[in-house]
């Protein structure tokens, strides 16, 4: 056989392919693998009557809180748990809706738009041990959005500027006996909390915190609030960050905005250590959950586009695309995802809608492997 490199009358044509990975404002680069497995949504039972606004996990059990006053046909005030087979109530639950949910000290922490929680004056904060539900001090003066845990404390985020007896700006802390604020904290509503590389990061509709202009989102480390470069901003509307999740290396914003960081971002970004990065083309409308499941980041919300592909309110970012979970979520009037949380390796999204795939569902549904 001859050898075409040095056959004459003959032509090579060597082709070289350079892959350039533009590493700074403009592309999320965290991976991973597509699931092998077949996947499908599901009801949990007959679910909620009216929207659900948060969930966590506590003592084996989904819980569900949201504006609601039945669960599974059964009557439930606001607040309701799932053991994966069946609804249950925590006690007589509360007087008005519960906003946000987490875990601490061992006690299931809800926190809402409520003044009595079991029928004990609650203002807007309660735990749960189980069997009843305990005040935490004198609670926040108006409405709590988020809660976290930061260095041993528990973290709420709302529209308040009292904790307990303290002044605090929209953001306060509970050591498990008493309140205190944050600084300065920030000057508008709070509507998210995440911690991310030990500092407490927050995301809301402000514009300053402590002081400093931060524009929707900030972090502060135990004694000084920082900004995010240049946070989020919008050329049309008031920019809002409704969530955060840690996914991978990154820190995940998720809200109303068009740009993040200086950076063209359509709802959604990430956030390192050096810089912001972009999710390809973003989302068509407002993201307001997000949560790391499968090796991939979800979110959920008012979009029903995502890089020009119809996802139905909720998607997953493999790190370099976007891809449908099924036919999503739909309903009637303004369907939504609100919130989402991993519960028994099932990913569970809740809000508002009345079908998830296939499924007929009333506000919740898991999905997963079938």
């Amino acid at each position: 056989m001859r050898n075409l490199w040095t056959t004459p009358g003959k032509s090579v044509l060597v082709i070289f392919v350079f892959i350039a990975l533009l590493v700074c404002c403009s592309s999320d680069d965290d991976s991973s693998t597509e699931p092998e497995e077949t996947w499908a949504w599901s009801g949990l039972g007959s679910g909620t009557n009216a929207r659900i606004y948060a969930l966590t996990v506590y003592d084996g059990k989904l819980i569900v809180g949201g504006e609601f006053d039945t669960a599974g046909g059964i009557e439930a005030f606001n607040i309701a748990a799932w053991n994966d087979t069946s609804w249950s109530t925590l006690g007589t639950g509360m007087n008005a809706s519960v906003n946000a949910l987490t875990v601490y000290d061992n006690k299931l922490i809800a926190a809402g738009n409520f003044t009595t929680a079991g029928g004990v004056t609650a203002n807007h904060i309660a735990a749960w041990d189980g069997t009843s539900w305990t005040l935490l001090g004198d609670g926040l003066n108006h409405y709590v959005f988020a809660l976290t845990v930061y260095d041993n404390k528990l973290i709420a985020g709302g529209m308040f500027n009292m904790a307990g007896i303290s002044s605090a700006m929209n953001v306060a802390a509970w050591d498990g006996s008493s309140w205190s604020a944050l600084g300065a904290g920030v000057d508008d509503w709070v509507r998210a909390l995440e911690v991310y590389q030990d500092k407490l990061y927050v995301g809301g509709q402000f514009v300053n915190a402590g002081g400093i202009v931060a524009n929707g989102i900030a972090n502060w480390n135990g004694t000084n609030w920082a900004p995010c470069t240049q946070g989020v901003s919008h050329d049309a509307v008031d920019p809002i960050v409704y969530a955060l999740a840690v996914h991978g290396t990154r820190l995940y914003v998720g809200g109303v905005f068009d740009v993040a960081g200086g950076v063209s971002a359509d709802n959604i970004a990430s956030i390192s250590t050096v810089a912001w990065y972009t999710l390809s083309t973003g989302t068509n409308e407002a993201v307001h959950a997000l949560v790391s499941h499968d090796g991939k980041l979800v979110a959920g919300g008012y979009f029903n586009y995502v890089a020009g592909k119809q996802v139905n309110y909720i998607a997953a970012w493999n790190g370099s695309s976007w891809s449908a979970l099924g036919e999503g979520v739909d309903g009637n009037y303004y369907p939504h995802v609100k919130a989402m949380t991993v519960y028994n390796n099932s990913l569970i999204a809740a809000g508002r809608f009345t079908t998830a795939g296939a499924d007929t569902v009333n506000n919740i549904a898991e999905w997963k492997v079938e």
